[in-house]
């Protein structure tokens, strides 16, 4: 069995003639390690299918597996436990917690389980995401690069095997979203974690594994790619 089942998803939100299909049995399968970029135009479905694999929204129908377990027959509490503890989430916002450091964001998943991280793994943690010299910093005192960069942080906080990524440079310049795919890329190999990002650049898409395209909640392409690694332009 794959990393990942998915099986005859779908999706409908609404009632009767203002419903809204926005997958249709969507069937596919991720292996550990992998980096997959989903690609198409707006509101055809991609936030849609990385919400589901992550447990936030429920199907119509259908199945989604992950690593052996059926998150959908969970209860909301072991869901909740399993999305904390197994998956990362990196979002186009970057939800971080206003009155608390980058050291306690980046914490928040840990503190949740009554854990705190130990001083080393945390050091490693800020070094790699060039942070170290803003560990003590709030949010508004850092730029839109810097608070991905703790988002990202945060999402790796419990070494998650598996990290779904929405459009995570949206609100970022070029020359900074390019940082922060490369900083994406090369943990996600370093860790062996399972990377799946909603992306509409295609150069950003071009780094990846494997490109999934949806059009009309349906998938139309499903292509093996040699990423690319970033370059000195980063």
């Amino acid at each position: 069995m794959s990393f990942i089942e998915v099986k005859g998803l779908k999706k409908i939100y609404g009632n009767g003639e203002s419903s809204v299909t926005a997958l249709k049995d969507i069937t596919l399968s991720f292996e550990k390690g992998e980096f997959v970029a989903v690609v198409g135009s707006s509101g055809l479905g991609k936030s849609t299918l990385l919400s589901l694999l992550g447990g936030i929204d429920s199907p119509t129908e259908g199945e989604v597996i992950i690593d052996g377990e059926n998150i959908h027959k969970m209860k909301a509490g072991e869901k909740a436990e399993f999305r904390r503890r197994k998956i990362g989430f990196v979002f186009q916002e970057y939800n971080l917690i206003p009155v608390l450091s980058v050291e306690e964001n980046i914490e928040m998943p840990l503190r949740l389980d009554g854990i705190r991280m130990k001083d080393k793994k945390m050091d490693e943690l800020l070094d790699m995401l060039g942070l170290k010299e803003r560990r003590d910093h709030l949010p508004e005192q850092l730029s839109g690069g810097q608070k991905q960069r703790v988002a990202i942080g945060r999402a790796y906080a419990h070494h998650p095997a598996l990290i779904l990524a929405d459009e995570p440079t949206g609100n970022l310049d070029k020359a900074t979203g390019l940082e922060i795919m490369a900083l994406l890329q090369n943990s996600a190999r370093k860790f062996s974690q399972t990377m799946i990002l909603v992306t509409h650049d295609e150069k950003i898409a071009a780094m990846a594994d494997r490109i999934i395209t949806l059009s009309d909640g349906c998938v139309i392409g499903d292509a093996v790619v040699r990423n690319a690694v970033l370059e000195e332009e980063v």
